[in-house]
């Protein structure tokens, strides 16, 4: 009789013990809804201004229109569009592609300002509040962009927008 000897994937795999099964937790409604929206935004390295500080800041902004061409937008030194909604807890506003000019337009731009007049607690309440998808493309933004290396030397604007402004309207 031919002894069938073990492969090595299938003696490592024969060695794993089976894992106790975890009970589910149930549904998350009850999170914390006590997030502060700005004090996210500051996390992220996003800053909150009222109108007219907004003016101040950049006074020769201005809207872009829709266009199929993203290079078009490759000198945009101030993009201002409209989010959404924001998200409390982590500083994320929603954005589509139906308040951008072009995909590319928050992540071209130098400077993105950002109006939000909605804010919900949690990413489950935005999940909830996106409900089916209405958009061909979509996404959360939190703060400008950064990146950094293994040594530890942070670099703010590299693929993205150096600087995030949020203004809240009512």
């Amino acid at each position: 009789m031919v002894q069938k000897t073990m492969s090595s994937r299938d003696q490592i795999l024969g060695k794993i013990e089976p894992l106790e099964p975890v009970q589910y937790p149930g549904a998350f409604t009850k999170a914390s809804e006590g997030f502060d929206f700005m004090a996210s935004l500051a996390v992220v390295g996003a800053r909150v201004v009222s109108p007219s500080e907004l003016e101040e800041l950049f006074p020769g902004r201005r809207r872009f229109d829709k266009t199929m061409d993203g290079l078009s937008l490759a000198d945009v030194e101030v993009l201002e569009i409209d989010g959404e909604f924001g998200v409390a807890e982590n500083g994320a506003i929603w954005l589509t592609e139906e308040a951008m000019p072009h995909r590319v337009a928050p992540f071209i731009c130098q400077h993105l300002v950002i109006n939000v007049t909605e804010i919900v607690p949690t990413m489950h309440a935005a999940y909830a509040r996106l409900g089916g998808v209405k958009s061909g493309f979509g996404l959360f933004l939190a703060g400008p962009s950064k990146t950094a290396d293994i040594e530890q030397s942070l670099v703010v604007g590299a693929h993205g927008a150096r600087s995030l402004t949020i203004v809240i309207r009512s």
